[in-house]
């Protein structure tokens, strides 16, 4: 995935936010990429990853007659489909190394030396020739030498654009094919701009495009003529400094050509993605009163997955439940539709209604930082700092799970109430998932209550996975030991001891 994510890292390195690597990971994202991923190239691979970890509104939502035309319309989408491929190359994700503008540049001064000595050994060579003269040899070869000098202290600086190159050139006339057809011109009502801005950059790339077939696809010979005539004209020296000056004063306009290419194989994406879910909706705006509402929302990644219905109106939401009863599971699916409604304006349900505005933070997987010297209980505490810091600004979507596991029961309770309530200031949204039911008590005024359940019969451990309004009441665990065979006398004992159990007391 480190090409795929070139674009989004690129993105975020300057100054644009994005989610955090944790998040990734918590909502298992590279997985969810690969299922929606139908682009047809390289670069628009790199843009779609770029609009689901984003967290943002992508402009999908304003092309729905677009996409409408892309599903009913077969030849306007093979059209489009054959057109992207030709960019299906791994090459092609090195263009966003072009874009990122750190290209190696060549002096001024060194480009007027160069202007002028592409021409003298031509010259010199000429008079030699017409006056026979001893003196124009020297002279020619004093020239050559000096172009071989030149050019060789060039070609370093090419080798690393030998792939991006004539990928940037293939990007930029597959983008005036595509521009010609209206419906795709007008995703990007400044794309024939920025093809006008490149139209003087495509003479020196091309010049790439050409030494790249040369040096791979011919016999060896003619490389070997090819390089002299390079030496003798200094035509790739000379190319490579009028190409890098022309990627400084044309960036704007090669980024708009990217974006153009990667939102045309978004859309085609998204097209294809629709096509291929059992069902799904357009992500609705929030009915008064209410801060979220979904109905028959399922995870694309799990097979037939169990849908389920929520509506929250002033409140949160507190989920209880047994391991693997699906409380984390029904978490990220909550993410992964804010997610999928933000970046391909489509939602894995028959109804989705929340403020997209909302950003995204989750706190799921946490572990212990080897390489910062992190414990378990810190790494979280770090974490849960950042939310809190980002949560006086409003409008978050948390995702927690077990907070502060790591830490003795009574203080796990203290901490995690207060930091619940504090989470839910300035119209915060959060989910949170425990297995301590005295949190319920305590955050009843601020937290919708919920929980999934499961049932032991006949040595059997089932679940349903189906949401339910309330608090958990079964207590499974003991006999799930059971069902794994632990120890008579050792069960025997748990059971006396919860018996005997006293209720924490946390103060208020």
């Amino acid at each position: 995935m480190s090409e795929i994510a070139n674009y989004f890292l690129y993105r975020t390195e300057e100054s644009e936010t994005g989610l955090p690597a944790n998040c990734v990971d918590d909502l298992n994202l590279d997985d969810l990429f690969a299922e929606i991923d139908y682009c047809n190239s390289s670069i628009g691979r790199q843009y779609l990853y770029y609009l689901l970890l984003s967290d943002k509104v992508s402009g999908v939502g304003k092309q729905e007659a677009l996409l409408g035309s892309l599903s009913a319309n077969t030849e306007l989408r093979d059209f489009l489909s054959k057109t992207l491929r030709e960019l299906n190359k791994p090459d092609a994700y090195s263009i966003v190394s072009i874009i990122e503008g750190n290209n190696v540049e060549i002096s001024r001064k060194e480009m007027k030396v160069i202007s002028i000595c592409r021409f003298l050994p031509f010259l010199f060579l000429a008079l030699t020739l017409i006056a026979h003269s001893g003196y124009f040899l020297t002279l020619f070869v004093v020239a050559f030498i000096t172009n071989v000098v030149l050019h060789y202290r060039c070609k370093p600086k090419i080798q690393g654009y030998f792939f991006s190159i004539p990928q940037l050139f293939k990007m930029i006339r597959q983008a005036e094919r595509l521009a010609q057809k209206r419906e795709f011109a007008s995703v990007t009502p400044c794309i024939s701009d920025d093809l006008k801005e490149v139209e003087g950059l495509k003479k020196y790339i091309s010049y790439f495009r050409f030494n790249m077939t040369l040096d791979n696809d011919m016999a060896i010979l003619f490389y070997i003529v090819a390089e002299l005539a390079r030496i003798f004209f200094l035509h790739e020296a000379y190319a490579v400094g009028k190409t890098f000056k022309l990627f400084k004063e044309k960036s704007a306009a090669i980024h708009g050509i990217y974006q153009f290419i990667g939102f045309l194989d978004t859309l085609f994406s998204v097209s294809i993605l629709r096509e291929n879910l059992p069902y799904y909706c357009l992500p609705g705006e929030n009915k008064a009163g209410e801060r979220l509402r979904i109905r028959s929302v399922y995870h694309p990644l799990i097979e037939n997955c169990v849908s389920n219905d929520l509506v929250l109106h002033g409140k949160s939401a507190l989920i209880t439940g047994s391991n693997m009863a699906g409380k984390t599971c029904f978490m990220r699916t909550i993410g992964v539709n804010l997610l999928a409604a933000k970046a391909l304006h489509t939602c894995f349900a028959e109804t989705f209604e929340a403020d997209l505005q909302m950003s995204l933070l989750s706190s799921i997987h946490q572990g212990d930082n080897l390489m910062e010297n992190k414990s378990y209980f810190m790494q979280e505490v770090t974490t849960i700092k950042e939310f809190i810091d980002k949560s006086d600004s409003g409008n978050h979507l948390f995702l927690l799970d077990e907070l502060f596991r790591g830490t003795n029961t009574k203080e796990r309770i203290a901490i995690a109430k207060s930091v619940l309530s504090w989470l839910v200031k300035n119209g915060n949204l959060v989910f949170v998932s425990t297995h301590d039911l005295e949190l319920a008590d305590m955050l009843e005024q601020e937290y919708e209550l919920y929980y999934f359940s499961e049932s032991v019969k006949e040595g059997v451990l089932s679940f349903d996975y189906k949401l339910k309004k309330g608090i958990a009441t079964e207590h499974n665990a003991i006999k799930i030991l059971e069902l794994c065979e632990y120890p008579v006398g050792l069960i025997r004992e748990a059971h006396s001891l919860i018996s005997s159990h006293t209720s924490i007391f946390i103060p208020q």
